[in-house]
């Protein structure tokens, strides 16, 4: 991808845009302190296979990691993106059944 990616933080989402269109986004909410759910990835058609998920994926469990915050995985591609990035382990919660 030539062009410039730019991530665009709004309320309760990660944004992904190319030339100012929303290409893709992922969505969270708190559900308790220090808690966020992470419910919901997508990445236009158009512009799947180019990683955009992951790069999203990532932002999102920095700004959880500054912020001290650990994340519930309910988005089947985050909860299998996580299992493959070691060094965010300590930010997910797994409840214990």
């Amino acid at each position: 991808m030539e062009e410039k990616l730019k991530l665009v933080e709004e309320e309760n989402k990660i944004v992904a845009k190319l030339r100012e269109v929303e290409i893709g986004e992922i969505e969270y909410q708190e559900v308790k302190d220090n808690l966020v759910d992470i419910y919901h990835t997508y990445v236009d058609p158009d512009y799947q296979g180019q990683h955009i998920a992951s790069i999203l994926t990532e932002y999102l469990f920095k700004k959880l990691k500054k912020e001290n915050k650990k994340a519930i995985c309910s988005c089947s591609y985050v909860d299998h993106w996580i299992k493959k990035h070691q060094e965010y382990q300590n930010i997910w919660y797994k409840e214990e059944n």
